[in-house]
């Protein structure tokens, strides 16, 4: 009989299924941002000492007792007063004819109602009258609370710009954190900041701990769902959940790509809420970025930061005058 030997080629055994690991490619961007930013120097995350003229802030934001009627939304017809050239450039820029009337008004009182014959040497000035208009925000006392919360409209960024400060601050900073994605009236659906919070190695907690926020050395960050501002009873329930929360620091969130009066009208609807001060986003989408200069002027609220893109922890900045002015008058 003859001998059977063994096939010179068997077949492979097949090897184990391993299933895919659905963080993978946030890791590997996590990887990348670290070396990113450990390449370049931070801009601190905390306010500063005031940027220029200090204008009066209260703690309850007042809006000034003017009624924008859809004239002045519109082009301005008026003429404005003395020879100042800038004032249909700022309206160009996405400044209300209302607000630019405002200026020039203000560089007649301060310098006369004749310009410099140099249009470069209008536009300093120009400059120099809006940082003079600018609400510096409130430095948080001393032992103030660490916890932030985000509020706004749906679909305005607050997520977004949550988890760049806190990739900021566990990545550069070293800082100890925590996160509360907690409900509202409607579901907190931001299942990205749980992922985020995995990678940070921060906890992300669905649900307000029965002890609530006991380390006053850490920051809390707390996502809040967006909230329907034209509803009163929407507003209300906001206003109560903040109330429990105890001390906390409130960040408006607004999208600059929004049109002015519908930027105006949130800020309106959001000033039941003690605000810390505002946060901009979406500027990647909206190259006017003197459009702000409506909410420095028609509120009574702080601009806190910028916010660009969706990339975390991508591009967010501290807010001020000149980071706004920077975005040449169009001249259009």
């Amino acid at each position: 009989q003859p001998a059977i030997t063994p096939d010179p080629d068997p077949l492979p055994k097949s090897a184990p299924v391993v299933a895919p690991d659905p963080l993978a490619d946030l890791r590997r961007e996590l990887a990348q941002i670290r070396a990113q930013l450990g390449q370049r120097q931070p801009e601190p995350s905390s306010y500063t000492a005031p940027l220029s003229t200090p204008a009066q802030i209260s703690t309850a934001p007042t809006f000034p007792p003017v009624s924008i009627s859809p004239e002045a939304i519109g082009s301005s017809t008026e003429r404005y007063p003395g020879e100042w050239r800038v004032g249909p450039m700022l309206e160009a820029s996405g400044i209300l004819p209302v607000y630019a009337q405002r200026i020039v008004e203000r560089l007649c009182e301060n310098y006369g109602e004749h310009p410099p014959v140099s249009m470069a040497e209008e536009l300093e000035l120009t400059a120099r009258t809006l940082r003079g208009e600018w609400n510096v925000p409130a430095t948080p006392a001393p032992g103030a609370a660490k916890a932030h919360v985000f509020v706004g409209p749906t679909a305005t960024g607050k997520t977004t710009f949550l988890s760049k400060w806190l990739a900021r601050a566990v990545l550069l900073e070293g800082q100890a954190a925590s996160v509360w994605r907690i409900d509202g009236r409607t579901s907190n659906t931001a299942q990205s900041l749980s992922v985020y919070g995995e990678i940070l190695g921060v906890p992300v907690e669905r649900f307000i701990p029965a002890d609530g926020y006991r380390e006053p050395s850490e920051l809390l960050f707390i996502d809040l769902p967006g909230v329907s501002w034209n509803e009163a009873e929407a507003m209300a329930d906001l206003k109560e959940r903040i109330r429990s929360l105890g001390p906390v620091q409130i960040h408006l969130v607004l999208n600059l790509a929004y049109e002015t009066p519908v930027l105006l009208a949130q800020a309106r609807a959001f000033s039941i809420l003690p605000i810390q001060d505002l946060v901009l986003t979406h500027l990647d989408e909206e190259p006017r970025w003197q459009k702000a200069w409506n909410l420095v002027l028609g509120t009574n609220f702080s601009l806190g930061f910028l916010g660009i893109g969706q990339n975390v922890p991508g591009e967010w900045f501290q807010a001020t005058p000149d980071r706004i002015l920077m975005r040449p008058l169009s001249k259009s």
